[in-house]
């Protein structure tokens, strides 16, 4: 007789829950139903429910292509950062060694909490 396959369960339920709440988010400000998230994917719409109700995490692959999808980062849908977006590349581009002080405060000034944040763990 076989052994049922126990999966090894990384995420608390707070941590479904935010994966979730995510998902339902960025597919709501896009206008989008989760049939359209389904046939994108080629996953049933059923499937898709079950990652915004958060009785299932998307798997790594299904993760990358979301993020793909809506242009955001696999750690944002994770829930391990505030921005969307990647803020290293965001920084190489507006602080560099030819810039003065001023510039960098400037720059600083117009940055939002979330990237101040990170900045703040560079």
């Amino acid at each position: 007789m076989k052994k049922p396959n126990k999966t090894l369960d990384v995420f608390s339920e707070n941590q479904k829950q935010m994966i979730a709440k995510t998902l339902i988010n960025l597919r709501e400000v896009n206008f989008l139903t989760q049939t359209d998230i389904a046939h994108h994917l080629h996953l049933s719409s059923s499937t898709i429910s079950h990652y915004e109700k958060g009785i299932t995490v998307p798997p790594t692959e299904i993760i990358f292509r979301l993020a793909e999808f809506y242009d955001v980062t696999t750690d944002y849908i994770l829930g391990r950062c505030a921005s969307k977006t990647n803020l290293n590349d965001t920084y190489a581009l507006k602080l560099t060694n030819k810039m003065t002080i001023g510039d960098a405060v400037e720059i600083m000034t117009k940055m939002n909490d979330a990237e101040r944040e990170h900045l703040a763990y560079l």
